[in-house]
């Protein structure tokens, strides 16, 4: 037994020294970025219309406005539920064009599905979008 050696080898500390080993990540780091090509994807290219386009989208949509007392109103006069059809019919006779409903708050939901039903019997393949605005 004494021909047994004492592989610890007793108090000895041993240091690793990793500074060499951190000045390399920090010089890999900086190759990286340095190499790293930033690619610029391509996008699709928007026509933004132009701001004072709203008369343009009196022609090209038709705007019915309902009010929380449950009027019907084309253009600032009342239309009430049974001009409804006739408008929407004279607007598109040529093409069809979405039809915009402007829904106040309190506006009775009953007149708005009306309204979009009778829309619906005018032109049967019309878009409809519904907003709510405040006046």
């Amino acid at each position: 037994m004494s021909n047994r050696r004492n592989i610890s080898g007793g108090d000895e500390n041993i240091d690793i020294n990793i500074s060499p080993m951190i000045d390399m990540v920090f010089i890999l780091l900086i190759f990286f970025i340095v190499t790293t090509v930033f690619v610029e994807e391509e996008g699709l290219d928007v026509n933004k219309p132009s701001p004072g386009g709203q008369n343009n989208l009196d022609n090209e949509t038709v705007v019915l406005h309902i009010t929380k007392s449950g009027s019907i109103l084309y253009g600032g006069k009342e239309i009430g539920l049974s001009g409804v059809r006739a408008t929407i019919r004279n607007k598109m006779q040529r093409e069809i064009l979405p039809l915009i409903l402007e829904v106040e708050p309190e506006a009775p939901s009953g007149i708005m599905v009306r309204v979009m039903d009778e829309a619906k019997f005018a032109r049967p393949d019309v878009a409809i979008s519904i907003n709510a605005v405040n006046r």
